[in-house]
């Protein structure tokens, strides 16, 4: 016998204590999130369904796809209702009511709710390349065929194309009231990347008159988010079912910590601040923190695991080797680049990273290494150079990327951006070809030849040997 469908009807007859902890239908729904994944349904979608329950408003979430039908055909048959599992010590299973729908391939729709005053806060996830910029220079691809669609006057589907988009309708209605744009993606700067990616596509449109508007109608927080969220999977739902006596096709699972760190702003929110979000006023340290810390660690062990023919973060940090290497980079190296070796965020990554019951797969860490490794490792090597510190376990990071994409190049398992880099002879060229290095890196003979004697490494000794290598010689 088929097991029910999870809905607001079906849960009222199956579990009514659960339906009755939930976000009601009739709330107005006062933010719009742009790429509705799994870490927005785990993350910023929960702590919104908590602020609401100690300070209600209309604050439900509209969502758009983007990547395809897959988030809407999951949620809006369920009236938006999924299951968040809590891993950890003391595991939770949350049901969450604050999406109202998810918009997919319906351009329109995003156009009315950005111009409507009930639309109060967008947010976004769509990962770095969801952006659509060259990282190099913080600007728009001119050469992106998606984006230049968008400007020769179709209905937009890009997010910044559907932001000015929406925007310029707003703006047309003689709308207003205040609204505010968050990007909750790991990007330095990301609300002022944002808003200078907007301002761009106006530029680009001939529309600088926007533009203007935009800058004295919109606020651009930048934040910080943290979260470990793997992608969902068959056995996570169907533990939800077993638990729920529902079929929930929107169930995801993660960590039970939270982090989001806000840049102050004027305009009206949910009560974030009081289930454990933090308004600053700088938000500077926070990011540079989170980005490589934590993101930073995630990259490198990420290439080093799979080269080790590993396969999730737990297994990884099982092996001496691996945790003692997480260790000493953010000890030695990540940690010193921004002032600090910090031995206790060193051990809390790992504590986090060997969370039972939580396959985030190093395969999914791995993605977009050419846009993401510029501020989660670039950066710091730079820092630790200037200040005369060689980043030895920084480069085994990226030579550990730089083997990975060699392998990936065999199997034509890359993305754009990394093809060309795949295909370099040596590191001197690869790192002339990457827009994301900085020019005193590719010039300093200490960085290439670190990374260069990370790959002979790689290659002669093994991964886990020249892990070893590398923290004994760091230690």
């Amino acid at each position: 016998m088929a097991v029910p469908r999870l809905s607001r009807r079906t849960l009222g007859e199956r579990r009514p204590e659960l339906l009755d902890s939930v976000q009601g239908e009739d709330i107005g729904a006062g933010i719009l999130h742009l790429g509705i994944g799994a870490f927005h349904r785990a993350h910023q979608a929960v702590l919104t369904e908590q602020a609401l329950l100690v300070e209600p408003g209309d604050w439900a979430i509209r969502g758009v796809s983007y990547r395809g039908p897959g988030a809407a055909d999951a949620l809006n048959p369920q009236d938006g209702l999924y299951t968040v599992v809590e891993r950890g010590a003391n595991e939770r299973f949350r049901m969450v009511g604050a999406v109202r729908d998810v918009l997919y391939q319906r351009p329109d729709e995003v156009r009315a709710m950005l111009a409507s005053s009930e639309c109060r806060i967008v947010t976004i996830t769509v990962t770095e390349a969801g952006y659509r910029h060259d990282p190099a220079t913080n600007r728009l691809r001119r050469d992106d065929p998606e984006l230049t669609a968008d400007l020769a006057g179709r209905t937009p589907r890009t997010v910044i194309g559907q932001l000015v988009d929406g925007l310029r309708a707003r703006r047309s209605r003689g709308e207003d009231a205040p609204i505010t744009v968050l990007s909750c993606d790991n990007l330095l700067d990301n609300g002022k990347l944002v808003a200078g990616l907007a301002r761009d596509f106006c530029a680009l449109a001939g529309n600088p008159a926007l533009a203007d508007w935009i800058d004295g109608h919109v606020a651009f927080p930048s934040t910080v988010v943290d979260q470990i969220v793997p992608a969902p999977t068959g056995d996570c739902l169907r533990e939800v079912e077993a638990r729920l006596g529902l079929s929930d096709h929107a169930a995801v699972a993660g960590e039970a910590y939270r982090q989001w760190v806000i840049e102050e702003f004027d305009g009206p929110r949910p009560a974030w601040d009081r289930v454990g979000a933090r308004f600053v006023p700088d938000i500077a340290a926070a990011q540079a923190r989170k980005l490589r810390l934590v993101n930073g660690t995630h990259s490198a062990i990420a290439y080093l695991g799979l080269l080790a023919e590993l396969e999730t973060t737990a297994e990884l940090v099982r092996e001496e080797d691996f945790a003692e290497y997480i260790q000493a980079l953010v000890r030695a190296e990540t940690g010193p680049s921004l002032g600090n070796g910090d031995g206790e965020e060193a051990e809390r990554i790992v504590r986090r990273l060997a969370t039972p019951r939580i396959d985030h797969r190093l395969r999914q860490i791995a993605g977009q290494g050419a846009r993401k490794l510029p501020q989660r490792l670039l950066e710091p090597a730079r820092d630790l150079l200037a200040a005369g510190r060689e980043p030895r376990l920084i480069c085994l990071g990226i030579a550990g990327w730089i083997s990975f994409l060699r392998g990936a190049k065999e199997t034509g398992a890359l993305d754009e951006d990394s093809r060309e880099l795949a295909a370099a002879p040596d590191v001197d060229r690869l790192l002339g070809a990457w827009r994301g290095c900085p020019e005193d890196l590719r010039e300093s003979k200490i960085f290439r030849d670190l990374i260069a004697e990370a790959l002979d490494g790689l290659r002669s000794d093994g991964v886990r040997r020249t892990v070893r290598r590398a923290v004994a010689e760091r230690n």
